[in-house]
Protein backbone atom coordinates (compact mmCIF):
# COMPACT_ATOMS: atom_id res chain seq x y z
CA UNK A 1 0.00 0.00 0.00
CA UNK A 2 2.69 2.39 0.98
CA UNK A 3 4.55 1.41 -2.16
CA UNK A 4 1.60 2.53 -4.42
CA UNK A 5 1.07 5.94 -2.96
CA UNK A 6 4.64 6.68 -3.56
CA UNK A 7 4.03 5.76 -7.10
CA UNK A 8 1.20 8.03 -7.26
CA UNK A 9 2.89 10.59 -6.01
CA UNK A 10 5.79 10.20 -8.63
CA UNK A 11 3.38 10.48 -11.50
CA UNK A 12 1.81 13.30 -10.35
CA UNK A 13 5.29 15.24 -10.15
CA UNK A 14 6.68 14.03 -13.31
CA UNK A 15 3.07 15.14 -14.98
CA UNK A 16 3.32 18.30 -13.64
CA UNK A 17 7.27 19.04 -14.95
CA UNK A 18 6.19 18.00 -18.49
CA UNK A 19 2.82 20.13 -18.21
CA UNK A 20 5.23 22.78 -17.63
CA UNK A 21 7.57 22.25 -19.72
CA UNK A 22 5.19 22.23 -22.61
CA UNK A 23 3.90 25.72 -21.45
CA UNK A 24 7.41 27.20 -21.50
CA UNK A 25 7.92 25.78 -24.97
CA UNK A 26 5.33 27.04 -26.60
CA UNK A 27 5.66 30.40 -24.53
CA UNK A 28 9.19 30.50 -25.43
CA UNK A 29 8.68 29.52 -28.90
CA UNK A 30 5.53 32.20 -29.59
CA UNK A 31 7.95 35.38 -28.39
CA UNK A 32 11.01 33.95 -30.07
CA UNK A 33 8.46 34.07 -33.48
CA UNK A 34 6.84 37.68 -32.87
CA UNK A 35 10.72 38.69 -32.57
CA UNK A 36 12.02 37.05 -35.54
CA UNK A 37 8.59 38.75 -37.32
CA UNK A 38 9.49 41.97 -35.81
CA UNK A 39 13.41 41.90 -37.00
CA UNK A 40 12.25 40.91 -40.76
CA UNK A 41 9.47 43.30 -40.88
CA UNK A 42 11.75 46.39 -39.45
CA UNK A 43 9.65 47.27 -36.82
CA UNK A 44 11.25 49.08 -33.60
CA UNK A 45 11.23 47.29 -30.58
CA UNK A 46 9.04 49.26 -27.51
CA UNK A 47 11.45 49.07 -24.87
CA UNK A 48 10.25 51.97 -23.26
CA UNK A 49 7.98 51.60 -19.79
CA UNK A 50 4.28 52.52 -19.75
CA UNK A 51 5.42 55.86 -17.45
CA UNK A 52 7.06 57.01 -20.34
CA UNK A 53 5.38 56.27 -23.10
CA UNK A 54 2.08 58.21 -20.99
CA UNK A 55 4.19 61.49 -20.01
CA UNK A 56 6.80 61.45 -22.75
CA UNK A 57 10.91 60.96 -21.74
CA UNK A 58 11.82 62.50 -18.34
CA UNK A 59 13.44 65.52 -19.14
CA UNK A 60 16.53 66.38 -17.03
CA UNK A 61 16.92 69.99 -14.90
CA UNK A 62 19.47 70.77 -17.21
CA UNK A 63 17.40 70.86 -20.28
CA UNK A 64 14.02 72.19 -18.69
CA UNK A 65 16.15 75.63 -17.98
CA UNK A 66 17.30 75.35 -21.67
CA UNK A 67 13.90 75.29 -22.75
CA UNK A 68 12.36 77.87 -20.41
CA UNK A 69 14.92 79.94 -21.67
CA UNK A 70 14.20 79.70 -25.72
CA UNK A 71 10.56 80.07 -24.79
CA UNK A 72 11.23 83.55 -23.33
CA UNK A 73 14.19 84.62 -25.73
CA UNK A 74 11.29 83.77 -28.58
CA UNK A 75 9.30 85.40 -27.10
CA UNK A 76 10.29 88.99 -25.86
CA UNK A 77 12.34 91.37 -26.37
CA UNK A 78 14.00 93.61 -23.64
CA UNK A 79 14.09 97.68 -24.71
CA UNK A 80 15.69 99.70 -23.31
CA UNK A 81 15.02 103.52 -23.16
CA UNK A 82 14.05 106.27 -21.03
CA UNK A 83 17.95 106.45 -19.65
CA UNK A 84 20.42 109.26 -19.76
CA UNK A 85 23.97 108.86 -20.31
CA UNK A 86 25.63 111.22 -17.87
CA UNK A 87 24.36 108.83 -15.36
CA UNK A 88 23.10 105.39 -15.98
CA UNK A 89 23.64 102.14 -14.82
CA UNK A 90 23.13 100.15 -18.40
CA UNK A 91 26.36 97.53 -18.31
CA UNK A 92 25.50 95.83 -14.98
CA UNK A 93 21.44 95.69 -15.58
CA UNK A 94 22.65 94.18 -19.32
CA UNK A 95 25.05 91.81 -17.49
CA UNK A 96 22.31 90.43 -15.04
CA UNK A 97 19.82 90.05 -17.56
CA UNK A 98 21.99 87.95 -20.03
CA UNK A 99 23.41 86.02 -16.50
CA UNK A 100 20.18 84.81 -16.17
CA UNK A 101 18.79 84.43 -19.55
CA UNK A 102 21.85 83.93 -21.88
CA UNK A 103 21.69 85.23 -25.77
CA UNK A 104 18.43 87.23 -24.33
CA UNK A 105 17.33 89.88 -27.16
CA UNK A 106 18.31 93.29 -25.94
CA UNK A 107 17.16 96.74 -27.98
CA UNK A 108 19.12 99.77 -25.90
CA UNK A 109 17.35 103.01 -27.77
CA UNK A 110 18.96 106.38 -27.25
CA UNK A 111 18.20 109.94 -28.14
CA UNK A 112 20.02 111.44 -30.32
CA UNK A 113 20.65 115.22 -28.81
CA UNK A 114 23.56 115.62 -27.38
CA UNK A 115 21.86 116.15 -23.70
CA UNK A 116 20.87 112.60 -23.47
CA UNK A 117 23.36 111.07 -26.00
CA UNK A 118 26.46 112.10 -24.55
CA UNK A 119 28.88 110.62 -23.75
CA UNK A 120 28.34 107.85 -25.64
CA UNK A 121 27.65 104.20 -24.06
CA UNK A 122 28.26 100.76 -25.47
CA UNK A 123 28.28 97.48 -23.84
CA UNK A 124 30.66 94.71 -24.62
CA UNK A 125 30.69 90.75 -23.20
CA UNK A 126 33.31 88.19 -22.87
CA UNK A 127 30.65 85.59 -25.07
CA UNK A 128 31.36 82.17 -23.54
CA UNK A 129 30.49 78.83 -25.46
CA UNK A 130 27.55 78.96 -26.92
CA UNK A 131 26.72 82.45 -26.42
CA UNK A 132 26.05 84.98 -29.17
CA UNK A 133 25.83 88.90 -29.65
CA UNK A 134 22.24 90.10 -28.69
CA UNK A 135 22.29 93.59 -27.41
CA UNK A 136 22.30 95.86 -30.04
CA UNK A 137 22.01 100.02 -29.60
CA UNK A 138 20.39 102.04 -31.90
CA UNK A 139 19.97 106.18 -32.48
CA UNK A 140 16.24 107.29 -32.67
CA UNK A 141 18.22 110.69 -34.32
CA UNK A 142 16.80 111.56 -37.98
CA UNK A 143 19.71 110.55 -40.04
CA UNK A 144 19.00 111.24 -43.99
CA UNK A 145 21.76 108.09 -44.84
CA UNK A 146 19.05 105.39 -43.33
CA UNK A 147 16.10 104.22 -45.05
CA UNK A 148 12.30 104.33 -43.55
CA UNK A 149 12.82 100.93 -41.98
CA UNK A 150 16.29 101.47 -40.84
CA UNK A 151 14.95 103.94 -38.82
CA UNK A 152 11.99 102.44 -37.42
CA UNK A 153 13.05 101.22 -34.17
CA UNK A 154 10.62 98.26 -34.20
CA UNK A 155 12.45 96.97 -37.10
CA UNK A 156 15.03 95.72 -34.92
CA UNK A 157 12.04 93.35 -32.78
CA UNK A 158 11.67 90.05 -33.62
CA UNK A 159 9.57 88.79 -30.97
CA UNK A 160 5.77 88.80 -30.13
CA UNK A 161 6.17 90.93 -27.08
CA UNK A 162 8.70 94.26 -25.63
CA UNK A 163 9.55 94.52 -21.86
CA UNK A 164 10.07 97.94 -22.29
CA UNK A 165 12.60 98.58 -19.28
CA UNK A 166 13.64 101.20 -16.98
CA UNK A 167 17.35 101.91 -16.63
CA UNK A 168 18.70 100.63 -13.43
CA UNK A 169 17.01 96.55 -13.25
CA UNK A 170 18.65 93.45 -11.67
CA UNK A 171 17.56 90.07 -12.12
CA UNK A 172 17.53 86.79 -10.20
CA UNK A 173 16.08 84.83 -11.58
CA UNK A 174 14.00 83.70 -14.85
CA UNK A 175 11.10 82.86 -12.76
CA UNK A 176 9.44 86.96 -12.82
CA UNK A 177 9.97 86.99 -16.69
CA UNK A 178 7.76 83.12 -17.47
CA UNK A 179 5.08 84.27 -15.02
CA UNK A 180 4.54 87.71 -16.96
CA UNK A 181 4.69 86.31 -20.39
CA UNK A 182 2.14 83.43 -18.52
CA UNK A 183 -0.24 86.39 -17.56
CA UNK A 184 0.45 88.20 -21.11
CA UNK A 185 -0.74 85.45 -22.74
CA UNK A 186 -3.76 84.54 -21.46
CA UNK A 187 -7.09 86.68 -21.19
CA UNK A 188 -10.50 86.05 -18.90
CA UNK A 189 -12.62 83.46 -20.26
CA UNK A 190 -16.83 83.74 -20.07
CA UNK A 191 -16.93 82.15 -16.70
CA UNK A 192 -15.26 85.05 -13.64
CA UNK A 193 -12.20 82.94 -12.75
CA UNK A 194 -11.95 81.06 -16.48
CA UNK A 195 -8.40 81.96 -17.78
CA UNK A 196 -8.56 81.68 -21.72
CA UNK A 197 -4.80 80.80 -23.89
CA UNK A 198 -4.21 83.58 -26.32
CA UNK A 199 -4.13 82.55 -30.17
CA UNK A 200 -0.58 83.13 -31.44
CA UNK A 201 -1.53 85.65 -34.17
CA UNK A 202 -3.59 87.28 -31.85
CA UNK A 203 -2.74 90.51 -31.04
CA UNK A 204 -2.61 91.56 -26.77
CA UNK A 205 -4.50 95.08 -27.09
CA UNK A 206 -3.17 95.31 -23.40
CA UNK A 207 0.00 97.07 -21.33
CA UNK A 208 0.96 94.82 -18.08
CA UNK A 209 2.84 96.67 -15.37
CA UNK A 210 5.66 95.25 -13.74
CA UNK A 211 6.27 97.59 -10.91
CA UNK A 212 10.01 97.66 -8.74
CA UNK A 213 10.55 96.83 -5.42
CA UNK A 214 12.21 99.76 -4.32
CA UNK A 215 9.08 102.05 -4.90
CA UNK A 216 7.89 103.92 -2.14
CA UNK A 217 4.50 102.66 -0.22
CA UNK A 218 3.80 106.55 1.28
CA UNK A 219 3.11 107.77 -2.58
CA UNK A 220 0.35 106.49 -4.48
CA UNK A 221 1.42 105.15 -8.23
CA UNK A 222 -1.36 105.07 -10.37
CA UNK A 223 -3.92 108.02 -11.94
CA UNK A 224 -6.67 108.28 -13.57
CA UNK A 225 -6.07 109.93 -16.82
CA UNK A 226 -8.85 111.81 -19.34
CA UNK A 227 -8.13 114.00 -21.79
CA UNK A 228 -10.91 116.20 -23.10
CA UNK A 229 -9.25 117.23 -26.54
CA UNK A 230 -11.80 119.40 -27.31
CA UNK A 231 -11.41 121.68 -24.36
CA UNK A 232 -7.24 121.53 -24.72
CA UNK A 233 -7.50 119.20 -21.23
CA UNK A 234 -5.97 117.04 -19.73
CA UNK A 235 -7.49 115.44 -16.02
CA UNK A 236 -5.18 113.58 -13.86
CA UNK A 237 -6.70 111.85 -10.66
CA UNK A 238 -4.74 109.61 -7.65
CA UNK A 239 -5.73 106.05 -7.26
CA UNK A 240 -5.43 103.36 -5.11
CA UNK A 241 -6.94 101.09 -7.62
CA UNK A 242 -4.56 99.03 -9.49
CA UNK A 243 -7.18 97.58 -11.78
CA UNK A 244 -7.73 100.97 -13.49
CA UNK A 245 -4.56 102.39 -13.77
CA UNK A 246 -4.19 104.63 -16.48
CA UNK A 247 -1.03 106.12 -15.83
CA UNK A 248 1.70 104.54 -13.49
CA UNK A 249 3.87 107.11 -11.53
CA UNK A 250 6.84 105.40 -10.21
CA UNK A 251 9.34 103.17 -11.67
CA UNK A 252 7.96 100.53 -13.59
CA UNK A 253 8.49 98.09 -16.90
CA UNK A 254 5.92 98.05 -19.43
CA UNK A 255 5.16 94.53 -21.17
CA UNK A 256 3.45 95.33 -24.07
CA UNK A 257 2.49 93.30 -28.19
CA UNK A 258 4.79 94.91 -30.63
CA UNK A 259 1.78 95.09 -33.17
CA UNK A 260 0.07 97.21 -30.45
CA UNK A 261 3.25 99.22 -29.99
CA UNK A 262 3.68 99.85 -33.65
CA UNK A 263 0.19 101.25 -34.12
CA UNK A 264 1.12 103.88 -31.99
CA UNK A 265 1.96 107.07 -33.90
CA UNK A 266 4.81 108.03 -31.29
CA UNK A 267 5.33 104.59 -29.29
CA UNK A 268 8.83 106.31 -28.15
CA UNK A 269 8.08 109.80 -27.71
CA UNK A 270 9.31 112.06 -24.39
CA UNK A 271 8.47 112.22 -21.57
CA UNK A 272 8.57 108.46 -21.74
CA UNK A 273 6.42 106.91 -20.55
CA UNK A 274 4.22 109.32 -19.78
CA UNK A 275 3.57 109.92 -23.61
CA UNK A 276 3.27 106.26 -24.26
CA UNK A 277 0.06 106.20 -21.76
CA UNK A 278 -1.53 108.88 -23.38
CA UNK A 279 -2.02 107.57 -26.83
CA UNK A 280 -2.61 104.01 -24.87
CA UNK A 281 -5.73 105.77 -23.18
CA UNK A 282 -6.79 107.60 -26.72
CA UNK A 283 -6.21 103.69 -28.30
CA UNK A 284 -8.57 102.61 -25.29
CA UNK A 285 -5.95 100.45 -24.39
CA UNK A 286 -6.33 98.25 -20.62
CA UNK A 287 -3.41 98.04 -18.20
CA UNK A 288 -2.72 96.14 -15.17
CA UNK A 289 -0.44 96.03 -12.45
CA UNK A 290 1.74 92.63 -11.92
CA UNK A 291 1.67 91.68 -8.47
CA UNK A 292 4.94 90.73 -8.23
CA UNK A 293 7.95 93.47 -8.77
CA UNK A 294 11.57 93.62 -9.92
CA UNK A 295 14.61 94.33 -7.90
CA UNK A 296 16.44 97.74 -8.11
CA UNK A 297 19.55 98.54 -9.08
CA UNK A 298 22.32 101.19 -8.17
CA UNK A 299 20.12 104.37 -7.31
CA UNK A 300 20.62 106.90 -9.94
CA UNK A 301 20.45 110.82 -9.22
CA UNK A 302 21.87 110.82 -6.00
CA UNK A 303 23.65 113.84 -5.94
CA UNK A 304 21.90 117.63 -6.33
CA UNK A 305 23.55 118.05 -9.66
CA UNK A 306 22.28 115.15 -11.62
CA UNK A 307 19.20 115.35 -10.09
CA UNK A 308 18.53 119.14 -11.36
CA UNK A 309 19.47 118.26 -14.89
CA UNK A 310 17.69 115.20 -14.91
CA UNK A 311 14.49 117.23 -13.98
CA UNK A 312 15.29 120.08 -16.55
CA UNK A 313 14.91 117.44 -18.92
CA UNK A 314 11.95 116.13 -17.77
CA UNK A 315 10.20 119.46 -17.25
CA UNK A 316 11.16 120.74 -21.39
CA UNK A 317 10.11 117.01 -22.39
CA UNK A 318 6.49 117.45 -20.64
CA UNK A 319 6.02 121.03 -22.21
CA UNK A 320 6.98 119.47 -25.53
CA UNK A 321 4.43 116.81 -24.94
CA UNK A 322 1.86 119.54 -23.68
CA UNK A 323 2.73 121.58 -26.95
CA UNK A 324 2.60 118.54 -29.67
CA UNK A 325 -0.63 117.24 -27.40
CA UNK A 326 -2.07 120.67 -27.78
CA UNK A 327 -3.15 120.73 -23.98
CA UNK A 328 -3.68 124.16 -22.45
CA UNK A 329 -5.20 123.20 -19.18
CA UNK A 330 -3.59 120.60 -16.82
CA UNK A 331 -6.04 119.85 -13.81
CA UNK A 332 -4.10 117.42 -10.93
CA UNK A 333 -6.62 115.93 -8.01
CA UNK A 334 -4.75 114.42 -5.47
CA UNK A 335 -4.14 114.06 -1.54
CA UNK A 336 -1.55 116.10 0.13
CA UNK A 337 -0.42 117.32 3.66
CA UNK A 338 -1.99 120.85 4.45
CA UNK A 339 -4.33 120.69 1.26
CA UNK A 340 -7.19 122.54 0.81
CA UNK A 341 -10.62 121.01 -1.14
CA UNK A 342 -11.05 124.03 -3.46
CA UNK A 343 -9.10 124.27 -6.76
CA UNK A 344 -7.35 127.40 -7.03
CA UNK A 345 -9.91 128.53 -10.19
CA UNK A 346 -9.11 131.88 -10.87
CA UNK A 347 -5.75 132.83 -8.69
CA UNK A 348 -3.94 129.75 -9.30
CA UNK A 349 -0.20 129.28 -9.35
CA UNK A 350 2.05 127.64 -11.57
CA UNK A 351 3.36 124.56 -10.61
CA UNK A 352 6.32 122.09 -12.14
CA UNK A 353 4.87 120.24 -14.93
CA UNK A 354 6.42 117.14 -14.34
CA UNK A 355 4.70 114.39 -13.18
CA UNK A 356 6.75 112.72 -10.77
CA UNK A 357 6.53 109.54 -8.03
CA UNK A 358 5.28 112.01 -5.64
CA UNK A 359 2.17 113.49 -7.23
CA UNK A 360 -0.25 112.02 -4.60
CA UNK A 361 0.14 110.82 -0.99
CA UNK A 362 -1.40 106.72 -1.05
CA UNK A 363 -3.48 107.88 2.22
CA UNK A 364 -6.62 109.01 0.68
CA UNK A 365 -7.54 109.98 4.57
CA UNK A 366 -5.50 113.36 3.38
CA UNK A 367 -7.32 116.10 1.91
CA UNK A 368 -8.62 116.33 -1.48
CA UNK A 369 -6.48 119.06 -3.50
CA UNK A 370 -7.19 120.17 -7.28
CA UNK A 371 -4.36 122.45 -9.16
CA UNK A 372 -5.34 123.80 -12.02
CA UNK A 373 -2.16 125.14 -14.51
CA UNK A 374 -2.92 126.94 -17.59
CA UNK A 375 -0.12 126.89 -20.22
CA UNK A 376 0.39 129.70 -22.90
CA UNK A 377 -1.35 133.09 -22.97
CA UNK A 378 0.74 134.98 -20.89
CA UNK A 379 1.37 138.97 -20.61
CA UNK A 380 4.47 138.27 -22.37
CA UNK A 381 3.24 135.30 -24.95
CA UNK A 382 0.99 135.74 -28.01
CA UNK A 383 -2.56 134.79 -27.69
CA UNK A 384 -3.64 131.30 -28.73
CA UNK A 385 -6.54 132.59 -30.70
CA UNK A 386 -4.86 134.07 -33.75
CA UNK A 387 -5.94 135.90 -36.25
CA UNK A 388 -9.85 135.43 -37.05
CA UNK A 389 -11.19 135.30 -40.51
CA UNK A 390 -15.03 135.42 -40.59
CA UNK A 391 -15.58 135.11 -37.20
CA UNK A 392 -14.29 131.70 -37.08
CA UNK A 393 -10.43 131.11 -35.64
CA UNK A 394 -8.75 128.48 -36.50
CA UNK A 395 -8.77 125.90 -33.93
CA UNK A 396 -12.96 125.63 -35.09
CA UNK A 397 -11.83 123.96 -37.73
CA UNK A 398 -9.79 121.56 -35.62
CA UNK A 399 -13.22 121.05 -33.58
CA UNK A 400 -12.03 122.94 -31.03
CA UNK A 401 -13.27 125.45 -28.22
CA UNK A 402 -11.32 128.92 -27.42
CA UNK A 403 -8.22 127.54 -25.36
CA UNK A 404 -8.75 127.96 -21.40
CA UNK A 405 -5.80 129.87 -21.06
CA UNK A 406 -7.96 132.33 -23.45
CA UNK A 407 -10.48 131.86 -21.96
CA UNK A 408 -8.95 132.93 -18.60
CA UNK A 409 -7.44 135.68 -19.62
CA UNK A 410 -10.63 137.05 -21.47
CA UNK A 411 -12.59 137.10 -18.23
CA UNK A 412 -9.70 138.86 -16.27
CA UNK A 413 -9.58 141.43 -18.61
CA UNK A 414 -13.83 141.64 -18.17
CA UNK A 415 -13.26 142.25 -14.79
CA UNK A 416 -10.45 144.72 -14.70
CA UNK A 417 -12.91 146.68 -16.81
CA UNK A 418 -15.84 146.21 -15.07
CA UNK A 419 -14.27 147.47 -12.05
CA UNK A 420 -12.80 150.50 -14.16
CA UNK A 421 -16.42 151.08 -15.64
CA UNK A 422 -18.29 150.81 -11.90
CA UNK A 423 -15.52 153.17 -10.27
CA UNK A 424 -15.79 155.72 -12.04
CA UNK A 425 -19.37 155.61 -13.25
CA UNK A 426 -19.63 154.99 -16.81
CA UNK A 427 -23.25 153.71 -18.20
CA UNK A 428 -22.47 150.30 -19.62
CA UNK A 429 -24.14 146.89 -20.66
CA UNK A 430 -23.31 144.22 -21.96
CA UNK A 431 -23.91 143.30 -26.08
CA UNK A 432 -23.89 140.95 -28.68
CA UNK A 433 -22.68 137.57 -28.23
CA UNK A 434 -21.43 137.58 -24.49
CA UNK A 435 -24.97 138.91 -23.59
CA UNK A 436 -26.61 136.15 -25.53
CA UNK A 437 -24.18 133.75 -23.40
CA UNK A 438 -25.13 135.13 -19.97
CA UNK A 439 -28.92 134.53 -20.64
CA UNK A 440 -28.40 130.68 -21.95
CA UNK A 441 -25.59 129.82 -19.74
CA UNK A 442 -24.45 132.71 -17.19
CA UNK A 443 -20.99 131.96 -18.22
CA UNK A 444 -18.78 132.55 -21.31
CA UNK A 445 -19.17 130.93 -24.02
CA UNK A 446 -16.45 128.31 -24.21
CA UNK A 447 -15.95 129.80 -28.38
CA UNK A 448 -15.88 133.44 -26.97
CA UNK A 449 -12.73 135.00 -28.67
CA UNK A 450 -14.17 138.09 -27.34
CA UNK A 451 -16.30 140.12 -24.98
CA UNK A 452 -18.45 143.37 -26.10
CA UNK A 453 -19.18 145.91 -23.64
CA UNK A 454 -21.07 149.10 -24.82
CA UNK A 455 -21.23 152.46 -23.31
CA UNK A 456 -22.61 155.93 -23.48
CA UNK A 457 -20.05 157.80 -25.35
CA UNK A 458 -21.06 161.45 -22.99
CA UNK A 459 -19.27 158.97 -20.15
CA UNK A 460 -16.02 158.84 -22.13
CA UNK A 461 -14.34 161.40 -20.30
CA UNK A 462 -15.00 160.42 -17.06
CA UNK A 463 -12.28 156.89 -17.78
CA UNK A 464 -8.44 158.11 -17.58
CA UNK A 465 -7.60 154.85 -19.38
CA UNK A 466 -10.08 155.45 -22.32
CA UNK A 467 -9.13 159.37 -22.31
CA UNK A 468 -5.68 158.90 -22.85
CA UNK A 469 -6.17 156.40 -25.04
CA UNK A 470 -7.79 158.71 -27.78
CA UNK A 471 -4.18 159.72 -28.24
CA UNK A 472 -1.68 156.75 -28.07
CA UNK A 473 -2.10 153.25 -26.78
CA UNK A 474 -1.94 153.36 -22.70
CA UNK A 475 -1.14 150.55 -20.33
CA UNK A 476 -2.51 151.07 -16.71
CA UNK A 477 -0.75 150.26 -13.53
CA UNK A 478 -2.23 146.58 -13.90
CA UNK A 479 -0.35 146.08 -17.42
CA UNK A 480 -3.78 146.00 -19.37
CA UNK A 481 -3.37 147.58 -22.65
CA UNK A 482 -5.98 150.24 -23.66
CA UNK A 483 -6.22 151.08 -27.53
CA UNK A 484 -8.51 152.81 -29.91
CA UNK A 485 -8.72 150.79 -32.81
CA UNK A 486 -7.76 151.88 -36.10
CA UNK A 487 -10.88 150.03 -38.12
CA UNK A 488 -13.63 152.87 -36.38
CA UNK A 489 -14.31 154.92 -33.29
CA UNK A 490 -14.18 152.01 -30.53
CA UNK A 491 -11.67 150.78 -27.89
CA UNK A 492 -10.38 147.77 -27.05
CA UNK A 493 -8.60 146.60 -23.76
CA UNK A 494 -6.32 143.53 -24.67
CA UNK A 495 -4.49 141.75 -21.65
CA UNK A 496 -0.95 143.13 -22.62
CA UNK A 497 0.79 144.66 -25.86
CA UNK A 498 1.52 141.52 -26.74
CA UNK A 499 -1.19 139.13 -25.81
CA UNK A 500 -4.23 140.59 -27.64
CA UNK A 501 -7.05 138.69 -25.88
CA UNK A 502 -9.30 141.65 -24.72
CA UNK A 503 -12.58 142.98 -24.29
CA UNK A 504 -14.35 145.18 -26.92
CA UNK A 505 -15.77 149.15 -26.30
CA UNK A 506 -18.65 150.00 -28.03
CA UNK A 507 -19.40 153.51 -27.88
CA UNK A 508 -22.98 154.23 -27.73
CA UNK A 509 -24.82 157.94 -28.58
CA UNK A 510 -28.30 158.79 -27.26
CA UNK A 511 -29.89 161.08 -29.41
CA UNK A 512 -33.66 161.23 -28.43
CA UNK A 513 -35.46 158.36 -28.57
CA UNK A 514 -32.69 156.77 -30.96
CA UNK A 515 -29.54 155.13 -29.66
CA UNK A 516 -27.25 155.10 -32.72
CA UNK A 517 -23.02 153.60 -32.51
CA UNK A 518 -20.90 156.81 -32.57
CA UNK A 519 -18.04 156.34 -35.31
CA UNK A 520 -17.89 152.77 -35.63
CA UNK A 521 -18.92 150.58 -38.44
CA UNK A 522 -20.14 146.83 -38.90
CA UNK A 523 -23.03 144.46 -38.19
CA UNK A 524 -22.35 145.62 -34.54
CA UNK A 525 -23.31 149.47 -34.84
CA UNK A 526 -26.88 148.91 -35.17
CA UNK A 527 -29.72 151.71 -33.91
CA UNK A 528 -31.94 151.06 -31.50
CA UNK A 529 -34.70 152.28 -29.67
CA UNK A 530 -33.99 154.16 -26.15
CA UNK A 531 -36.49 152.22 -24.54
CA UNK A 532 -34.13 149.47 -23.94
CA UNK A 533 -31.95 151.19 -22.03
CA UNK A 534 -34.19 152.79 -19.62
CA UNK A 535 -34.92 151.23 -16.97
CA UNK A 536 -31.82 149.27 -17.42
CA UNK A 537 -31.95 145.29 -16.46
CA UNK A 538 -29.29 143.10 -14.66
CA UNK A 539 -28.12 139.34 -15.91
CA UNK A 540 -26.02 137.12 -13.67
CA UNK A 541 -22.82 136.49 -15.65
CA UNK A 542 -19.54 135.18 -14.77
CA UNK A 543 -20.65 135.30 -10.92
CA UNK A 544 -21.51 138.95 -11.26
CA UNK A 545 -24.83 141.12 -11.52
CA UNK A 546 -23.67 142.99 -14.86
CA UNK A 547 -26.01 145.70 -16.60
CA UNK A 548 -28.06 144.72 -19.53
CA UNK A 549 -30.87 146.41 -21.95
CA UNK A 550 -34.24 145.26 -20.76
CA UNK A 551 -36.96 143.09 -22.63
CA UNK A 552 -33.52 141.43 -23.64
CA UNK A 553 -35.00 138.70 -26.13
CA UNK A 554 -36.26 141.43 -28.43
CA UNK A 555 -33.20 143.82 -27.87
CA UNK A 556 -30.99 140.68 -29.41
CA UNK A 557 -33.37 139.62 -31.98
CA UNK A 558 -33.23 143.10 -33.56
CA UNK A 559 -29.51 142.33 -33.87
CA UNK A 560 -29.98 138.95 -35.17
CA UNK A 561 -28.87 136.81 -32.23
CA UNK A 562 -31.66 134.32 -31.41
CA UNK A 563 -31.19 133.09 -27.85
CA UNK A 564 -31.63 129.48 -27.44
CA UNK A 565 -32.92 129.28 -23.89
CA UNK A 566 -34.78 132.03 -22.19
CA UNK A 567 -35.08 129.91 -18.97
CA UNK A 568 -32.95 132.83 -17.41
CA UNK A 569 -34.74 136.06 -17.68
CA UNK A 570 -32.80 139.64 -16.84
CA UNK A 571 -34.53 141.24 -13.82
CA UNK A 572 -35.15 145.04 -14.56
CA UNK A 573 -34.08 147.20 -11.94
Amino acid sequence: MKIFRLRSVKLVLIGFIIVNLVFFYYTWNSFLWRRISRALTGEATDTKPKSEAAHGPKISPKDKARNANKHIRKSITIVFYGHYNFEQDLRPSIESILDVVPNMPILVLQEGAAEYAYPPVSFERNLTSGEEQTVHFMSLAFDVRRTREQLNPLAAVHTKYALLMPDSVRLSSKNLLQKILREMNTKSGKAPAQRVTVAPDEQVRRLLLIPFAGNSKTYSSCAKLNLDLPNWTMELEARNDTTHCDLFLQKHAILIDVATLGAMPEPFGLPFPEMLYVQAKIANLTTSVFPQSFLEGRKLFASFHTKQRRLELRRRQFREMYKKLQIKRLVRRTHRLGGKAAAREGNWQPHSPVLDAQFSYSNFSLPAVTDIDLFGCERTTKSCIGTVYNSRPFYYYLGKHTPPCCLDKLKTTFNHVLEEFENVGIRYWLDNYALKSAIETNQLSPDAYDIDISFNVQDLERSNAMKKSQSKPHVDNEGFYWIKATDGHYFRVQFSKVNQVGVNLLPYEISGNEVRASGFFGWKATTFASDYLHPMSTVLFLGKSIMCPNNVLEYLEGKNIKVKSDNVAPEEE
